[in-house]
C-alpha cells in the first residue's frame, strides 16, 4: 500500500538553507563555528555529512567557501527538495506548521518572513487560541513541565493546539512521536512513540515522587554543594531544589555550572511493568515507562513484547 507523504519545512532546514547560500565571509565564519560546535557535541551535521561523501577536508573557516560550492554542484538535488518544502500545510480541521503560528488567518501571512513560524519556541505557552487543531513540533514538549518529564504528544483542546515533539535526536532519553488522526472528523487522537532504549519486565513495584523537579535546558544554572564519583549533590539555582545529579549530566563544575536536561522523579512501578533503560547507574535506572522519564530503584528481566498505541 502506497501512501502520500508532505514533509514541512522546519527552521533548521530554513537556516541550512541560508548557510549554504551566503557566500560572505561573515557567513562562512559562522558555518565553521557552527561546524567545531556540532562536531564537539554531536559528531557531525549536515554540512559535514555532506562534505564527507565528497572527500572536503574542512580545517579553517577558508575552507568553507570552495565546500559550498561543491556542495551546491553535487547535491543540487537535495537542496531543491529543501528548498520547495511548504512552511504551512492547512486542511479542513488542521493546520500543521513547524513551530506555531500568530494567527489562524493564514491568508494573512503570506508573504511574510517565514522564519518566526519555524521556530516559535513555547508555542503552548503564547495564550493563542485556534478554530482549528494547529499541530507542531520543534518544542520538545518535556520542556513545558518543570516537575516530571514526558515526552509525550501534549494536546490542548481548549486552545486546539497539540505539540508532538519528543526529543528524538536532540535529548538523551527523547523519542520518536507518530501522532495518528485515525479521521479527518475525529478528535480521538492516538500516538505511536519509538527510542532504541532496551525495555525490561519491572519485578519490583514502587511508588511515584510526591516532589520532583524537571530541569530544563532553559533553565539549568546548577549549585554544586557536594561533588562525589558518579553523582554531585547541587541546587537548582532558580527554584532552590536540591538533588543528585549524574556527573555526566554536568557540563561544569565552577561557579557557572549548569547541566543537561534532568529529573529525580520516581517512577510509579506496578510488577511487570514495561520499563525502557536509559542508563545504569549505581543507585538505581534512569528509565523511561510509558514516555516518561524518571528512575527505578527494583529489579529487571528481560521484556521483549512489541508495545500498542496509547489512547487519549
Amino acid at each position: 500500500k502506497e501512501y502520500s507523504v508532505y514533509p514541512l519545512m522546519g527552521n533548521v532546514d530554513a537556516w541550512q538553507l541560508v548557510m549554504l547560500d551566503d557566500d560572505s565571509t561573515e557567513n562562512c565564519e559562522r558555518l565553521f563555528n557552527y561546524i567545531v560546535y556540532m562536531k564537539k557535541h554531536w559528531g557531525s551535521c549536515f554540512f559535514t555529512d555532506m562534505c564527507d561523501e565528497l572527500n572536503l577536508c574542512i580545517s579553517t573557516s577558508l575552507d568553507i567557501l570552495e565546500a559550498k560550492q561543491r556542495i551546491r554542484e553535487n547535491f543540487r538535488a537535495e537542496i531543491e527538495f529543501l528548498h520547495s518544502l511548504p512552511t504551512i500545510i492547512e486542511t479542513k480541521n488542521f493546520i500543521f506548521v513547524h513551530g506555531g503560528l500568530p494567527t489562524a488567518d493564514i491568508d494573512s501571512l503570506i508573504g511574510t518572513d517565514a522564519f518566526p513560524y519555524l521556530k516559535n519556541d513555547a508555542f503552548m505557552d503564547k495564550n493563542l487560541y485556534f478554530s482549528k487543531y494547529v499541530i507542531v513540533g520543534h518544542w520538545p514538549v518535556t520542556l513545558y513541565n518543570d516537575k516530571i518529564a514526558s515526552s509525550n504528544p501534549i494536546i490542548n483542546h481548549k486552545q486546539k493546539i497539540i505539540s508532538i515533539d519528543g526529543g528524538c535526536g536532540l535529548k538523551r532519553d527523547g523519542q520518536l512521536n507518530a501522532f495518528i488522526i485515525p479521521d479527518i472528523n475525529s478528535t480521538d487522537f492516538i500516538f505511536e512513540s519509538y527510542d532504541e532504549f532496551p525495555v525490561y519486565a519491572a519485578l519490583t513495584p514502587q511508588e511515584a515522587s510526591t516532589n520532583s523537579i524537571n530541569i530544563r535546558y532553559t533553565d539549568n544554572k546548577i549549585k554544586i554543594l557536594e561533588k562525589g564519583d558518579e553523582f554531585s549533590y547541587a541546587e537548582h539555582s532558580t527554584t532552590g531544589y536540591c538533588l543528585p545529579i549524574l556527573n555526566s549530566y554536568i557540563y561544569s563544575f565552577d561557579e557557572n555550572a549548569t547541566c543537561d536536561d534532568y529529573t529525580d522523579y520516581r517512577l510509579p512501578v506496578n510488577v511487570g511493568d514495561k520499563i525502557s533503560i536509559v542508563k545504569k547507574t549505581s543507585k538505581g535506572y534512569l528509565a523511561k515507562k510509558n514516555g516518561i522519564s524518571g528512575w527505578y530503584y527494583g529489579e529487571l528481566k528481560p521484556f521483549n513484547i512489541a508495545s500498542s498505541p496509547l489512547i487519549f
